[in-house]
């Protein structure tokens, strides 16, 4: 495409876009009905009642299962495969590493961030 030209119309969506396209609309309240408006809830993924690990907890092991070379990359691999921030992510793979289950699937993952949890902790 020759600078200056903007793209057709038929250019691909992003999964936001699509994403918001196929998301009902719900009505907003405003101050007028007197009720102050709703934050959804964080979505959370459901283990069983057995303690199986959920599928998003198994893609998070997973996921950490991996060498970083750059923290950068790393971050963004977070938001783009994930779809989670950060902060969310730390925090979901703090709670995860005290699960039977994790440690069941990814050993060595496990003891490798409980050691380096211990580790901080000692330090203080």
């Amino acid at each position: 495409m020759p600078p200056g030209q903007r793209p057709s119309s038929g250019t691909p969506r992003t999964r936001r876009e699509d994403a918001e396209d196929a998301a009902p609309q719900r009505p907003v309240r405003g101050p007028e009905s007197g009720a102050a408006p709703r934050q959804p809830a964080p979505q959370r993924p459901q283990r069983s009642p057995e303690g199986k690990l959920s599928a998003a907890d198994s893609r998070i092991l997973g996921f950490e299962a991996r060498w970083w070379r750059a923290s950068g990359a790393k971050t963004q691999a977070i938001a783009d495969e994930l779809e989670l921030t950060p902060e969310r992510y730390y925090q979901h793979l703090a709670r995860l590493i005290d699960h039977p289950e994790a440690a069941a699937e990814q050993p060595a993952v496990v003891r490798r961030l409980r050691a380096a949890r211990d580790e901080r902790r000692a330090a203080r």
